[in-house]
């Protein structure tokens, strides 16, 4: 690790010839079929919604989930601890397998952030259009939305186009300023003056605590949503209970692998310096920011359990309520 001044803490120098950058062949296999069980977690909800529509799935939990996974990949793309694997393989240290190897912790990433922009498309593509007579006389027009009753016709706010605006705006903002960061960290061509400038350091540092900050609080919003429309409905509608499975584990295991591919890169050294505030802050973000991505992932997944449990009681209560009795919340 290069040392001597505040910068220092955010750069680690990569050591290509190891295992901290690329896995042996088993572990990058099963990254590998971790990238396909993240795709395969997604399938049944995007058959489920084409097949029945959309009652009960909420569009801010979808808005939310595309909002969070965007958040995620720029979190990952910026934070230096995932730079070394990127400089190693742009120097061409590594090559084929290796170079393979070395980028699937952003292909893992890249994966989640793709589904659930699939989500967000095939929901605006069958989003549930009831008939809603309109003002006027004689006049009726189809409006759509998703986490309806039949006597609350109405329009959803969060319209497709909304929800279409958002998303693109927020990735087409965030994600080029990401790859930005991973580009002057992490390519060759970049002097070490730059990336060991304490204004780079700043604005790098402020960047970071955005994005956790936002990551934390959309990783949440989205359950909250969500499990609100469910509970309100008293049914899980056109939500894949078998998809909502398969990603809790996904997630898990997903934020386990993000862990070990980063820990290789978490170096500290001792400040035997006076520790000033700016250097402090610098610290606990880069801290804060390794762990970030794999502490989200794995809220995601325990945040799906709940979601899981959730939807198998009120199926219960559908199939077995005049038998057993119905289960209640409170």
């Amino acid at each position: 690790m290069r040392r001597g001044r505040m910068g220092d803490i955010l750069m680690t120098s990569p050591a290509c010839e190891d295992l901290s950058q690329y896995q042996n062949t088993t572990r990058t296999v099963l990254e590998t079929l971790l990238c396909v069980s993240v795709i395969v977690a997604y399938v049944p909800q995007y058959i489920g919604i084409k097949r029945t529509g959309t009652k009960g799935i909420s569009p801010y939990y979808v808005l939310n989930h595309g909002l969070f996974s965007t958040t995620t990949l720029a979190l990952r793309l910026s934070h230096s601890v995932s730079f070394p694997a990127f400089t190693c393989v742009a120097s061409h240290q590594l090559w084929g397998w290796e170079s393979y190897s070395a980028l699937l912790g952003f292909v893992e990433v890249i994966v989640q952030w793709l589904c659930s922009v699939v989500l967000l498309t095939v929901f605006i593509r069958y989003r549930t259009v009831p008939l809603v007579t309109a003002p006027g006389p004689n006049e009726a027009r189809a409006r759509r939305m998703s986490d309806w009753l039949p006597e609350e016709a109405h329009a959803h706010k969060l319209t497709s186009a909304r929800m279409r605006l958002i998303l693109g705006t927020y990735a087409a903002v965030i994600l080029p300023i990401s790859l930005g960061f991973l580009l002057v960290g992490a390519l060759p061509s970049f002097s070490d003056h730059i990336r060991h400038s304490t204004s780079f350091t700043v604005v790098w540092g402020i960047w970071i605590t955005i994005l956790c900050v936002a990551d934390a609080f959309l990783v949440v919003f989205q359950f909250i949503k969500q499990m609100k429309t469910v509970g309100r409905l008293g049914t899980r509608g056109s939500l894949s209970i078998t998809s909502i499975a398969m990603q809790s584990v996904a997630l898990v295991f997903l934020s386990v692998s993000q862990f070990y591919r980063t820990r290789g890169n978490f170096e500290l050294h001792r400040e035997r310096q006076h520790m000033t505030v700016g250097k402090f802050l610098a610290l606990f973000f880069y801290v804060y920011g390794c762990v970030s991505v794999d502490v989200m992932y794995l809220v995601a997944g325990l945040g799906y359990l709940v979601l899981f449990q959730l939807c198998l009681l009120f199926d219960w209560n559908d199939l077995f309520s005049r038998r057993f009795g119905r289960i209640r919340l409170l």
